[in-house]
C-alpha cells in the first residue's frame, strides 16, 4: 500500500493518466481508503475544471515579433559590443582578476608619481630623494604595515642590511 506522501506527489500524473497501470491502480485504491488524499485530489480536479472553463485569450498578432525584438535589444544592450569577445572567451572571475591587476598597477604608478615632492609646483625645498626613497615614502600610507602583507615584505626587503640579519 502506498503512503500519503507518495500518493500526493503522484496526483497530477494520476489525473493525467501518466502513471504505469500498476501505479495508477495503487493510487486509485489509496484514494478510496484515504480521506485526506481524496480531498487533495478533488481540489486538484476543481482547479483543472475551473481552468478549462476559462476563455482563451488570444494575443495580438504582433505580440510575438515584438517580444522577440525586445529580448534581442535587452541582450545587446547589456554589454559593450567591442568587449563581447572578451566575455565569450573569458569567464567573469578571470575578467575581474585582470581588471584588479590593471587597477593595482595603475594605482601604484600614479601613487609613485604623486608621492614625489619635486612635482609640487610651489614647493619651497627641492627634493633630493632617490627613486627608491620615493617609492618607500609612497608605501608609508600603509603605516602601520600589517605583518605578512605585500607592503610588509617590500619594506623588509628595502630596509634589509647585513646588520639586520644578525
Amino acid at each position: 500500500m502506498m503512503r500519503c506522501r507518495n500518493v500526493q506527489k503522484k496526483l497530477s500524473a494520476y489525473q493525467d493518466k501518466e502513471l504505469k497501470p500498476t501505479e495508477q491502480e495503487e493510487v486509485s485504491r489509496h484514494l478510496l481508503d484515504c480521506h485526506s488524499c481524496r480531498e487533495q485530489y478533488e481540489k486538484l480536479e476543481r482547479v483543472w475544471q475551473t481552468l478549462g472553463e476559462l476563455e482563451e485569450i488570444r494575443p495580438d498578432p504582433w505580440f510575438y515579433p515584438q517580444l522577440v525584438k525586445k529580448l534581442k535589444e535587452s541582450r545587446e544592450g547589456r554589454s559593450i559590443p567591442r568587449l563581447q569577445w572578451a566575455f565569450r572567451l573569458l569567464p567573469a572571475p578571470a575578467i575581474a582578476s585582470i581588471l584588479l591587476v590593471i587597477g593595482l598597477l595603475v594605482g601604484t604608478y600614479l601613487g609613485n608619481i604623486l608621492a614625489r615632492s619635486d612635482l609640487l609646483p610651489f614647493s619651497p625645498i627641492q627634493s633630493t630623494r632617490l627613486p627608491e626613497e620615493t617609492t618607500l615614502a609612497s608605501l608609508q600610507v600603509f603605516d602601520p604595515v600589517p605583518p605578512g602583507t605585500l607592503a610588509d615584505g617590500y619594506l623588509r626587503m628595502v630596509n634589509y642590511t647585513e646588520s639586520n640579519s644578525k
